[in-house]
């Protein structure tokens, strides 16, 4: 039976002490990440375009596994120029964890800010690389995943460049 936790914004987010969520990672092991499903789009060509801004998303559920969970992390990558989408990608990451603890949706909520994008992000930035050389573009490096004292806002279009964060545009790419 898979369990998805509410949308945020929709619910307010459930507290979970820090040393019950401490316990409950402590205990967890990562057993596998692979690619669930892609897509992508290249509506610039093959020449690589002279300026962009990268904006990325997320969104994650998780469900029930039989050694314990799996969570779904999609990234939604857009490249726009300042009057055309150059490029979209997308990619769901699913991520096996071995857990004697049961998942619940109030751990999950804190899991996905904190945990996971720290498991999915390198591989996201590699899709991403790898990609945009298949378009026949330099490959762009997205920024490391920072995790801070706040987690990363999700679904929200960022404001500031430089914050490859999910929900954040990632520096400006420009043809040197």
């Amino acid at each position: 039976m898979a369990a998805t936790p509410p949308e945020p914004g929709t619910s307010e987010r459930q507290e979970v002490p820090p040393r019950e969520y401490a316990a409950f990672i402590d205990q967890i092991e990562l057993r596998s990440i692979w690619i669930q499903n892609a897509g992508l789009a290249n509506h610039h060509g093959p020449e690589m375009p002279d300026k962009g801004v990268f904006d990325f998303n997320s969104r994650a559920r998780w469900e029930h596994d039989p050694l314990g969970f799996r969570a779904l992390h999609t990234y939604t990558v857009t490249l726009k120029s300042a009057d055309a989408t150059l490029a979209e990608l997308e990619v769901t990451f699913a991520v096996d964890y071995d857990s004697k603890e049961p998942m619940t949706d109030a751990i999950f909520g804190v899991f996905e800010a904190v945990n996971l994008p720290v498991n999915t992000w390198p591989f996201l930035r590699e899709f991403v690389a790898s990609t945009l050389g298949r378009f026949g573009w330099a490959p762009f490096t997205i920024p490391a995943f920072k995790v801070g004292a706040r987690p990363a806002p999700r679904r929200r279009r960022g404001k500031q460049g430089g914050d490859a964060r999910p929900g954040r545009q990632a520096q400006a790419l420009e043809r040197s």
